[in-house]
């Protein structure tokens, strides 16, 4: 009794092990190609000129906050000449632009002659109180750099989505060239079988001509999906920027397995493109805030050193010499509130066109959500219907695999023709191709289920598995 408890748990080991024999490997392999599309997805992330460019445009929008953060800081400017002019003057008032102003008390007359002069000042220009406007500025400098970041994020996405899809068409294409393999692995067989019958006199000659005709054709359709996959494999390259990770593996067991159809606890406030939509509502929002802020008044502290030399005596007398030094030395504190009294009128039709730009957003980021919601329910619908073609696609396989082996012994007999062993074999490839095509529509809608859901782990956590 002892000894056949022992000896049946021997066997149920040795039965064991050769399952983990064929099973590990498949295992191994799905991790590998789990592995590896990460790698491609970091790449891509890398890489990207199109991510990079965003990336940049983050920094530069972060440089943007800086600067309008530096409003604080007053304004300090040096400055030193020295001219050569006339001293001509006149009293009375004129409006100063492009007038260049000439101090000192008029002149008796017109003198042509120039003295030299001489000038220094140290001007400095403070605005510590702005009322709002500094601070609006501020956020929305803020804002557009929330804009950027969630633009980026979107970009990111997409071609995270993008390169998902063209690493599963190029899995199935790596796939079905396998199934033509067997197909013309097939068709070899059935062209030296037929061979061996015409040469013995049980089949007519016609059937070997037949039968590597369609060997031929097979041969064909490989080389027509060969280059299917190298540009597929090229078009792979170009989405992670140029350059594929080094060790590519092809995910072989992703076609002998189905994902799961679970719940999505994904929120659509999550989604990447819904995130855009608030972050341009909120940017706008904030522009029309910062425009109304414009008509503030403003506070500005001033003040002033300046050192001034003349050529020109207080008593009217010329030398020369006295212009290139200084000889009268000043300074000044000052401060002024502006109010800018009429700008509101000639700001209104910005607000306007602003309110109705954020209004605009708001219904653009309205029908995004529409537009989603719309697309969740289809691609959940599409997932589920992909399951169930996947669960029968081997059902035919199978048929058509018997159906196959059962003509080709009625061909060997003499009982039928080549033309139902040929129409008997392709019924077989077409259904051995079929699996894998329905097996990929169910990753494939798995993804566009993610993709529309706005997370991609609804898909990478079943890949591999």
């Amino acid at each position: 009794m002892k000894h056949s408890i022992l000896s049946a748990f021997r066997k149920i080991g040795l039965l064991a092990a050769i399952l983990l024999c064929f099973l590990l490997p498949e295992q191994v392999i799905a991790q590998q190609g789990k592995s590896y599309l990460d790698s491609l997805l970091k790449t891509a992330e890398q890489n990207y000129p199109l991510i990079k460019a965003k990336k940049l445009q983050i920094q530069a929008l972060q440089s943007a906050v800086k600067y309008k953060q530096n409003g604080i800081i007053p304004s300090l400017n040096a400055s030193y000449q020295v001219d050569y002019a006339t001293a001509n003057n006149i009293t009375g008032m004129i409006y100063p632009q492009y007038i260049i102003p000439i101090s000192g008390p008029p002149s008796k007359g017109n003198d042509y002659s120039g003295v030299p002069g001489s000038a220094a000042a140290l001007n400095l220009l403070w605005e510590p109180i702005t009322f709002g406007q500094r601070n609006s500025e501020v956020e929305l400098a803020k804002g557009k750099l929330q804009f950027g970041k969630a633009d980026e994020e979107l970009s990111l996405f997409q071609q995270q989505v993008y390169v998902i899809n063209a690493w599963l068409n190029y899995t199935l294409i790596n796939d079905l060239i396998k199934v033509y393999q067997s197909n013309i692995d097939r068709s070899a067989f059935n062209l030296k079988q037929a061979e061996t019958l015409v040469t013995s006199g049980l089949r007519p000659g016609t059937d070997s001509s037949s039968f590597n005709s369609e060997y031929t054709i097979t041969r064909i359709q490989l080389i027509a999906f060969e280059r299917q996959r190298d540009s597929t494999l090229i078009t792979l390259k170009e989405l992670v920027g140029g350059n594929l990770p080094a060790g590519i593996i092809v995910d072989s067991a992703l076609y002998k397995n189905l994902p799961v159809l679970t719940l999505a606890d994904t929120s659509l406030a999550d989604h990447p493109e819904i995130q855009l939509g608030k972050a341009d509502v909120a940017t706008n929002e904030l522009a029309l805030k910062s425009l109304k802020k414009s008509i503030m008044p403003r506070l500005t502290l001033w003040s002033t050193g300046y050192a001034r030399g003349s050529g020109i005596g207080a008593d009217g007398s010329v030398n020369s010499s006295d212009g290139w030094q200084f000889q009268r030395y000043n300074y000044g504190v000052g401060a002024q509130i502006s109010f800018p009294v009429l700008e509101i009128f000639h700001q209104k039709p910005l607000w306007k066109q602003q309110e109705l730009i954020t209004a605009s957003s708001r219904e653009q980021l309205q029908l995004t959500e529409l537009h989603l919601n719309s697309q969740k329910e289809i691609a959940t619908s599409n997932f589920q219907k992909a399951l169930e073609s996947a669960r029968l696609a081997p059902q035919q396989f199978y048929s058509a695999e018997y159906s196959y082996k059962a003509i080709q012994s009625r061909y060997k007999s003499g009982l039928i023709n080549y033309y139902d062993v040929i129409q008997a074999q392709q019924l077989l490839f077409q259904s051995e191709a079929a699996v894998k095509i329905a097996y990929y529509n169910a990753w494939k809608s798995l993804l566009n289920k993610a993709a529309y859901y706005g997370n991609l782990n609804l898909f990478l956590n079943q890949y591999g598995k």
